[in-house]
């Protein structure tokens, strides 16, 4: 690329869709969609960055590859959208322009996946092709966060072209890691034997924290540098991100990166017009400034290396005797535990019993099952089986909680997705659903061994014995039951049965893996009617439902336990135990008939 064959260092401008976002474009949106839904307010952006000095302007392209468009509806327009977004780019001419290629994930950083090069090539081809239509003069990777998926994708590039010149930018956090757990020792091997023209990094944590991003590139990388910092910190303030308008410190900084090594400064998230045409004119100008600081990474903890060891609950034991016994009690609403206590003490009596202790089920709030868990296991010796809703955790929350689980001796989880909130007490609310059950399970897996999701080290890990459910009959059940007890997952519940031949269907599942049933009485017809037409997973037999109509509303706990009693009797020699929900009544019964 000519413009990097004269030493000088190349002036790229600031965030694209950050500043198109900050302009009151819709944030539901895709940033790219502008170039087909408002490609005006694209090229006045383009035009501002220009005005301003930039002479390599940035394509609006960073999040579209087909993954992420099809999500909107728009794979079939991949290459339009590309091409388009470079021409757009281009009419600012003199500036030259980079197409931009962000990682293929749904903007969850924290998942590096996929590595598969049909899948990758799937997912850029198209955009690949685009930017090369629309004559784009240089190609980015920008806040790339895994060296080797990455390095994929730069292998992608090059087999559309062989010639266009290639660029890679990575992002790392406050320990200088990406944030899958990458170094930048591991970005720099990764590209050591490739044609890139420029290596560096982008987005970050802000322009101090790239002074020393700068140094450690500068002294070990064998190509030139490129740096575009985010202007700090964002903080999240009526629905989007504001960042701090501090272009002096940006300016400050950025000139104290300039060097030999150097070969493009320019800017991230929050970087306006403004930041850059301050660094143009300084630059400009001839200005040294030298801002002499090092960044302060995160103190190493002093952590305990030693080995996780933890007593398995005494469920698991009661599952390989094949009589184990879950019964189900609701936290309370509010935040008095003396009626829950008091119901668990009665619950106890079946001991060996393990409580199980939902979380907001139905949406509908309760106090934490982590706490009431706790109190079970602390006031009353109870052991407790502890619900952990994903739809209520981001990632770092899901962290913490588990590591709190573990630490508090709560090793009995079982992993749920959670009902949707719109069921419940704030149908507004916000599912969070960062992981899944699958990923939950990886997760525990890594902090098993004293690491967390992208396998840094966190010193002694946490233990647990955990669960998930599972719907008999349905067709991926097998498969997805052996999935998860390959990922670590030590006993499965069922929705709740009403019949043998369900059971039947699945003996060889119930054979090889540790299968609870569950039992729910009907408290009444309305109950009966709902689980049998409403609730996925449950099928309840015709002449059930035809007995349950002919009966009065008061007399439908009864027959419902009678039945479930004699259901209960048949699958004794075939489950490893039984979860039994519903009425206090109808538990207390069927719990004695399993004991006795």
């Amino acid at each position: 690329m000519d413009l990097l064959k004269d030493g000088k260092i190349l002036l790229a401008d600031g965030a694209i869709g950050e500043y198109l976002f900050s302009l009151g474009y819709p944030g539901n949106y895709l940033a790219c969609e502008v170039v087909i839904r408002s490609p005006e307010i694209l090229a006045s952006i383009h035009r501002e960055y220009s005005a301003s000095g930039a002479e390599i302007l940035t394509a609006n392209t960073f999040d579209a590859n087909i993954i992420k468009l099809d999500r909107r509806g728009l794979a079939d327009r991949c290459e339009e959208i590309n091409c388009r977004a470079v021409k757009l780019a281009a009419r600012s001419r003199p500036s030259a322009v980079m197409g931009s290629i962000g990682p293929p994930g749904a903007g969850r950083s924290f998942c590096a996946e996929p590595r598969d090069t049909d899948v990758l090539q799937e997912a850029y081809g198209p955009q690949i092709q685009g930017l090369l239509n629309g004559g784009v003069d240089l190609i980015l990777l920008e806040t790339q966060i895994d060296p080797v998926q990455a390095r994929l994708i730069y292998d992608i590039v090059r087999s559309y072209s062989s010639d266009i010149p290639v660029a890679v930018s990575f992002t790392y956090g406050h320990d200088l890691l990406t944030p899958s757990g990458y170094s930048i020792k591991d970005s720099i091997s990764e590209f050591e034997n490739t044609d890139i023209v420029m290596l560096g990094s982008n987005h970050g944590i802000g322009p101090l924290q790239f002074l020393d991003i700068h140094r450690r590139f500068a002294s070990s990388s064998p190509f030139p540098v490129m740096l575009q910092p985010n202007a700090g910190t964002g903080k999240y303030l009526d629905g989007r991100f504001v960042f701090p308008e501090n272009p002096d410190h940006f300016c400050r900084c950025m000139l104290s990166c300039a060097g030999r090594r150097t070969a493009l400064l320019g800017g991230c998230c929050g970087t306006t017009p403004v930041f850059i045409s301050n660094l143009s004119r300084k630059l400009s100008e001839g200005a040294e400034i030298k801002v002499f600081s090092s960044w302060s990474a995160d103190e190493a903890e002093e952590i305990n290396n030693s080995e996780m060891s933890c007593d398995p609950p005494s469920l698991s034991v009661q599952l390989a005797g094949g009589n184990a016994l879950i019964l189900e009690l609701l936290p309370p609403r509010g935040g008095d535990l003396s009626l829950f206590s008091s119901r668990a003490e009665k619950l106890g009596r079946f001991a060996p019993v393990t409580i199980s202790i939902p979380d907001s089920p139905m949406g509908k709030v309760r106090m934490s099952p982590c706490i009431s868990g706790l109190y079970l296991r602390e006031k009353l010796g109870i052991e407790p089986l502890v619900h952990f809703a994903l739809r209520d955790r981001s990632l770092t929350r899901i962290h913490s909680d588990l590591l709190a689980l573990s630490g508090s001796g709560l090793q009995g989880i079982f992993l749920i997705s959670g009902d949707p909130p719109s069921l419940g007490d704030y149908p507004e609310s916000t599912a969070v659903y960062d992981l899944t059950t699958e990923q939950t399970l990886k997760l525990l897996q890594h902090l098993a061994s004293g690491k967390d999701l992208n396998g840094r080290k966190i010193g002694r890990g946490a233990g647990f014995f955990p669960g998930s459910a599972v719907s008999l009959g349905e067709q991926d059940s097998v498969e997805k039951v052996r999935r998860r007890w390959d990922a670590g997952c030590r006993f499965f519940i069922t929705q709740p049965v009403f019949s043998m031949e369900a059971l039947e269907r699945s003996a060889e599942l119930l054979d090889e893996y540790p299968v609870l049933p569950a039992l729910m009485p009907f408290r009444n017809k309305y109950s009966a009617e709902y689980l049998a037409s409403e609730v996925p997973g449950i099928s309840i037999p015709d002449h059930i439902l035809a007995k349950v109509h002919e009966l009065d509303d008061s007399d439908v706990l009864s027959f419902s336990l009678d039945y479930l009693s004699r259901l209960m009797d048949n699958m004794r020699k075939m489950v490893s135990g039984v979860y039994i929900a519903g009425s206090r009544k109808g538990m207390m019964r069927l719990a004695e008939e399993w004991r006795d």
